[in-house]
């Protein structure tokens, strides 16, 4: 069998090889998973599914910003990385990103590609539903990841033949990785999703695991990238019928305010919890001036997202508690989509409406003016930095430059270090990063 197409999923060939693990006798003491439940477990790997969400697009966007001194003081990777090279950007190896993704992309498979023969379906068949929504969820979503980092942005005009990523369908790692387009990338996370919708219950026991609200919300958000403002709106009401829940930042459940975090973990407003490693790049950095600036002094974000004016440290305003950034879905993000997607329609009070519903929960309390737009236009304008305030450190700028300049928003990244100015230009092919060079060698497969 030929190295190349061993490569990149299961976990357990990354740390050993893949002609060792090939070579040895199957372990007579490994059980197929052949019941729901066993099944299940596979899902319920937080570590890996949950837990080690990626972290690039963290370090890649400009929410805030780092001095020559701490950004010299990272690793090489980190600070390729940071000035969107074009070149050793990953670090290789078996501990990289992009084996972690399709190691979730994996299980995901493992489980799909058995769930239908499962010995005890009939007589579990809404547990065994779930797991199979569970695993198009998780599949689907880690596509959306990957595509975000490694391929151009959605665009009507090219996706048809815009290089994505391999779209690996089932758990059979001898089957050659090959990239298809983005058009095709978006097709099959699409039709994952709308099956998970079908099958996930309205409430989960736990918001470690999917629900039905959780599927809406991944649905808007990639119709959202697609620019597809109509199929947007409706997921995100549909996400919205089943949970709305808003924290009231000035107290109450959820919030705690603590020195190090301002809420805690699984709190009213998360629908779904996934969390990603704190990227060092930030912990050097600092608060993009011009963003900290916009708070307004009576908005409780300001001082229960962000320490101070200038370091971020640890972010308080992490949804998953101390020391770890969430980026999973909360009902906050569904109040913002709904918003964005009234305003491009030319709602301009619905959006603004809407917004209102989200801010005032985050002001001291007796001290809201309720916002107001003449038009649809500046009700857009209002919504997007509303959503940068809010979305910070989520994960989701990287996203939203690239999908808004695709719209025209005309926005650039400067990075200014060691007496030299980086720039990533709108609609930059440099919005595609580099695949990590190693995995390059090993398939074959066209680079960015």
């Amino acid at each position: 069998m030929k190295l190349k197409y061993c490569l990149i999923l299961l976990p357990a060939i990354m740390c050993m090889g893949c002609k060792k693990f090939l070579d040895e006798k199957p372990n007579g003491k490994l059980v197929v998973p052949n019941t729901v439940a066993s099944m299940q477990s596979l899902l319920d790997n937080h570590n890996l599914l949950n837990q080690k969400e990626v972290n690039v697009p963290i370090t890649n966007c400009d929410d805030f910003q780092l001095s020559t001194a701490n950004w010299l003081s990272l690793n090489q990777y980190v600070r390729n990385l940071h000035t969107w090279s074009r070149e050793n950007a990953f670090e290789p190896g078996n501990g990289g990103i992009w084996a972690t993704l399709y190691g979730r992309i994996y299980q995901a498979n493992v489980v799909l590609d058995g769930i239908d023969e499962v010995n005890d379906r009939a007589q579990n068949l809404q547990e065994w539903q779930n797991v199979k929504g569970q695993a198009l969820l998780l599949r689907a979503r880690t596509y959306f990841d990957l595509l975000q980092i490694w391929a151009k942005p959605y665009d009507t005009q090219t996706a048809a033949t815009d290089l994505g990523v391999p779209l690996r369908l089932g758990a059979n790692f001898n089957t050659p990785s090959v990239r298809a387009t983005v058009a095709k990338g978006y097709e099959r996370m699409l039709l994952d999703l709308r099956a998970a919708a079908r099958l996930l219950p309205n409430h989960p026991i736990h918001a470690i695991r999917p629900s039905k609200p959780a599927a809406y919300a991944f649905l808007a958000r990639t119709h959202l990238v697609m620019q597809q403002v109509d199929s947007a709106l409706y997921y995100t009401e549909l996400a919205l019928q089943l949970k709305s829940n808003l924290m009231d930042y000035n107290g109450g459940e959820g919030v705690v305010n603590a020195v190090n975090n301002a809420f805690v973990r699984f709190n009213p407003e998360v629908i779904f919890d996934t969390y990603l490693p704190y990227p060092s790049a930030l912990q050097k950095g600092d608060i993009d001036p011009a963003l900290y600036a916009v708070y307004h002094k009576n908005d409780l974000r300001k001082t229960m997202y962000h320490r101070t004016a200038t370091a971020v440290g640890v972010f308080r305003g992490s949804y998953s508690g101390y020391g770890f950034l969430f980026n999973g879905v909360a009902t906050d993000e569904l109040y913002l989509m709904k918003a964005e997607c009234l305003a491009r329609k030319g709602d301009a009070q619905g959006a603004i409406n809407t917004l209102n519903a989200l801010l005032v929960k985050r002001f001291k309390t007796g001290t809201y003016v309720p916002l107001v737009a003449t038009n649809a236009q500046e009700a857009l304008a209002t919504v997007l930095l509303e959503r940068r305030k809010e979305m910070v450190f989520r994960g989701w700028r990287w996203m939203d430059v690239r999908r808004l300049n695709k719209m025209g928003a005309n926005i650039t990244m400067r990075r200014n270090l060691d007496g030299r100015e980086y720039i990533l230009a709108p609609n930059s092919s440099a919005y595609a990063l580099p695949i990590p060079e190693d995995i390059i060698n090993m398939t074959g497969m066209p680079q960015n």
